[in-house]
């Protein structure tokens, strides 16, 4: 398949004539790396639009020291479970919103910062990530993106267009979306304890389809003043059909040895924001942001268990849905002293307020009812936060002063009992340096106070139960109204060190103490197993990240990169006491190489898994990963572009365990078999 794609990609761009010479444009991301005190990175839309990725977080795990699982979503040093800020457009992006329900073409540029921000916020213990939506417009275009991804024989198709339009006073841009994903998967489990061993093999189909309308309008008034209203509307729905058999080795079966399930939901979200800037004579600005979103989505799944000597099934049915609304707000101030000096102040917040219903019956196998649980749960999260940044620049050294105080407060209660408030305050400084080395090399340091707030899942007390064979490795799950934030100091370094033209050599280095950290206690309830997560003593976190670029020959380039994470937690005794599942060890190796009208990339990419701890009875064994990516990418004409990728050559399982080692041991290991994916992408500028 790897000799066939580029011989294919040889053989259809040797029908090209050859591209036209065009003018270099250095990239904006290498101007802001070396400009900026703090340690950013960035994507471009040009480097966005170059691998031709249906999502940001499949184009942001390029980058190094960030990785993405199912589990904990995107991953700054190792650390998911919201250790990573997520910003939309310098704002907290709502509960629920995720990287892979965004897709690029949307986008004008990211910014991954890996320190602490005054003015961005310092909610993100481990970074952030700020998603600047599309909104500059230099010219009049239509564009348009036919897609289609292959795996198991399941085809996803996609759809992009977009428009944009500029005249006297104002300009807009709008793209829209159209996708349908199925990715079917194979699982293997194993239940084994002493005296019992039991095998699942299961299968998942699971097809998503979704509408993205993302309308941007910009308008300026003979008085200076600008206005911007941007939108972004989803509506999606998902269809999830599950069944697996049990097969019977040692012991006595489980509660079902036969399952059939159909999870469905139905949703959208809407996010809206309109912001005003003014500039004053002395150069300076006014900037107000106002902004809301709502995000209802309704769910329904159906169970049926079929025991291995039962008369019949039992089956459930469950209806939920989910209302959050939000606001939010903020302004800022921006003056230039004069002489690389620079003062920016201001101050933002948000509410978030979610209601949630969960409606369960259940049913014997005559039709009876056994039960019916109906759990209707609220929850608010309130944060305002003022700040304060002053920067100045004298010869080869530039400093950033920051201080950030945020206030924030908590509510969660189910309908039938008194709620449970939470308040804190956490009062933030920020300081960084960096000093301008020979041939625009940059050595930075960095001080920070951050903090990661529990999120709304965590703190409603909704129990989410296991549906079949509930145990210490597959326990209940439940919120903890009381969280409290977890705080941290930190510190960075990092040297960036140009040797020659296109290439960088960079390594840098982070620290971080972390109080209050939150995780995850089991109990037992009755004959139930719960998890509930509990702010739970100290961690300490260390890193380092090595990241190389250059060109090998005149069409033939390379980057690389390594980061290495290490953390401990003081309240779980070792060894393999991680914080958080953290990545040991992330690292990607890349060759691309152009000529004419074609392009040729190659990629490997590998995240070390291995043993953690989070309590003194569980542990887990997250997979190690190890991905192929191939992609041939020809201009057919100056409009015209075709893309032909194979994405995970190598394939390979992917195995997890998950054992308690209690007064008896139990474990649960889940094998997923791996699979490559075709990806085709046609691209059309009609301009």
């Amino acid at each position: 398949m790897k000799n066939t794609l580029f011989m294919l990609a040889a053989a259809l761009a040797s029908q090209v004539a050859p591209a036209q010479p065009v003018v270099e444009i250095k990239s904006a991301r290498l101007d802001q790396r070396k400009e900026d005190t703090a340690s950013t990175l960035v994507l471009t839309r040009e480097e966005l639009a170059a691998n031709g990725d249906r999502t940001v977080a499949d184009a942001l795990r390029r980058l190094p020291g960030i990785t993405f699982s199912d589990s904990a979503g995107i991953r700054m040093r190792g650390l998911g479970k919201g250790y990573t800020q997520i910003l939309l457009n310098g704002q907290p992006a709502p509960n629920g919103f995720s990287l892979d329900s965004l897709p690029p073409e949307v986008i004008e540029r990211v910014e991954v910062l890996r320190s602490a921000s005054a003015v961005l916020g310092t909610q993100g213990i481990a970074g952030t990530i700020n998603i600047v939506l599309r909104k500059s417009v230099s010219r009049s275009t239509q564009e348009m993106q036919l897609g289609m991804d292959g795996l198991h024989g399941a085809w996803s198709p996609r759809l992009t267009a977009q428009s944009t339009g500029k005249a006297e006073g104002w300009s807009h841009n709008v793209s829209a979306v159209l996708a349908r994903s199925s990715t079917p998967a194979d699982r293997t489990i194993t239940d084994s304890a002493p005296g019992m061993l039991r095998t699942f093999r299961a299968h998942e189909d699971n097809v998503g389809e979704s509408f993205n309308l993302s309308p941007r309008l910009n308008w300026n008034t003979a008085a200076g003043d600008s206005f911007a209203l941007q939108t972004i509307a989803t509506v999606n729905r998902r269809d999830i059909h599950y069944r697996s058999k049990e097969q019977v080795q040692l012991g006595q079966s489980g509660d079902f040895a036969d399952v059939r399930s159909r999870f469905r939901m139905r949703g959208y979200f809407l996010r809206s924001e309109l912001t005003w800037q003014r500039s004053l004579a002395s150069g300076a600005q006014w900037e107000l942001k106002l902004g809301g979103n709502t995000a209802p989505r309704d769910t329904g799944f159906d169970f049926a268990g079929l025991p291995l000597a039962g008369p019949g099934p039992t089956v459930r049915h469950v209806d939920g849905d989910i209302r959050e609304h939000g606001f939010n707000y903020g302004g800022k101030y921006s003056h230039p002293l004069g002489n690389g000096h620079a003062l920016v102040a201001g101050w933002d917040g948000s509410a978030i307020q979610r209601m949630q219903t969960r409606i369960e019956h259940e049913y014997n196998y005559t039709g009876a009812l056994n039960f019916l649980r109906d759990d209707r749960y609220d929850g608010r999260i309130e944060r305002l936060a003022a700040f304060a940044q002053d920067e100045w620049k004298r010869d080869a050294d530039s400093w950033s002063a920051g201080l950030r105080w945020e206030t924030m407060r908590t509510e969660a209660h189910d309908r039938n009992s008194a709620p449970v408030r939470q308040h804190s305050t956490v009062v933030s400084p920020v300081l960084e340096w960096m000093r301008k080395l020979p041939g625009d090399s940059q050595l930075r340091l960095g001080a920070s106070r951050s903090y990661k707030a529990p999120n709304m899942l965590d703190l409603i007390p909704r129990r989410f139960t296991s549906d079949n064979n509930n145990s210490p490795t597959n326990p209940d799950t439940q919120g903890n109204p009381a969280l409290r934030p977890e705080l941290a100091w930190g510190l960075d370094a990092g040297i960036d060190y140009y040797f020659a033209k296109d290439s960088l050599l960079s390594a840098s280095l982070y620290a971080r103490d972390i109080d209050n950290v939150i995780l995850s206690t089991l109990y037992r309830d009755g004959e139930r197993w719960i998890t509930m997560p509990a702010n739970l003593g100290r961690a300490r976190v260390h890193g380092l990240t090595l990241e190389l670029r250059m060109p090998l020959t005149a069409s033939l380039s390379m980057r690389a990169n390594l980061t290495f994470n290490h953390s401990r937690l003081d309240s779980v005794p070792g060894p393999d006491n991680r914080l958080a599942a953290q990545t040991p060890l992330s690292g990607a190796a890349a060759l691309s190489y152009r000529r004419a009208a074609l392009t040729l990339d190659a990629e490997f990419s590998y995240e070390a898994g291995g043993p953690s701890r989070e309590s003194a009875t569980l542990m887990s064994s997250a997979p190690y990963q190890r991905k192929l990516d191939l992609r041939a990418t020809w201009k057919l004409s100056p409009r015209q572009e075709f893309r032909l990728a194979l994405s995970d050559v190598l394939h390979p399982d992917h195995a997890s365990t998950d054992r308690y080692q209690g007064l008896a041991w139990r474990q649960t290991a889940i094998n997923a078999r791996g699979s490559s994916t075709l990806r085709l992408n046609y691209q059309q500028n009609f301009n």
